[in-house]
């Protein structure tokens, strides 16, 4: 059976990136849209979601078969990035005091660590050739080499748009997690 994998921060932190990346690690099954629940099967060791926005739900007990990757993002680059794809409409999903819930999770996290949780800022990703990323990686225990850190190798794909049906499935999820806050 795989082990299921979440990724899950705030929008516009990093979330796509970050799957991306484990996305291109041969023993990872990558689900192409956002969701926040894998119910699908697969013959690969490891099999990964992404939702780009957090939960505390995420920390309890329904997601303990999950290993969970938590990314945050300078809120200057993340609003910047934000403002830029919806020309300064900022939706409820993405107010400040979401962001700060977001940031004091993330936090408690860092300084209360848990070893199903690991905590990742979008800043540290890329830096002394991927270093802080490469000891997640290793942690997990993913089998890897530097080529998946090379994006001009793949072609990522963020939503399957050929799927309705799963896009459907996974907006309910994402829809109904959202509800039950």
């Amino acid at each position: 059976m795989a082990k299921k994998i979440i990724i899950f921060g705030f929008s516009h932190c990093g979330t796509s990136i970050l799957k991306s990346i484990i996305g291109h690690i041969d023993e990872v099954y990558e689900i192409i849209n956002e969701c926040n629940k894998i119910d699908i099967s697969t013959d690969k060791k490891f099999i990964l979601c992404k939702t780009p926005k957090f939960n505390k739900i995420y920390l309890s007990d329904k997601y303990d078969s999950y290993i969970k990757i938590f990314i945050i993002r300078n809120p200057v680059y993340a609003y910047s990035s934000i403002n830029e794809r919806f020309n300064y409409n900022i939706s409820k999903f993405h107010r400040l005091d979401k962001y700060f819930h977001t940031v004091n999770n993330f936090v408690e996290l860092v300084n209360n660590p848990r070893k199903d949780i690991y905590t990742i800022k979008y800043e540290d990703l890329f830096d002394n050739n991927f270093k802080n990323l490469k000891s997640i990686l290793d942690k997990i225990g993913f089998e890897y080499d530097d080529k998946i850190f090379d994006n001009s190798n793949y072609i990522n794909k963020i939503v399957d748009d050929t799927k309705f049906e799963s896009i459907k499935k996974n907006i309910f999820h994402i829809v109904f997690i959202e509800q039950n806050k």
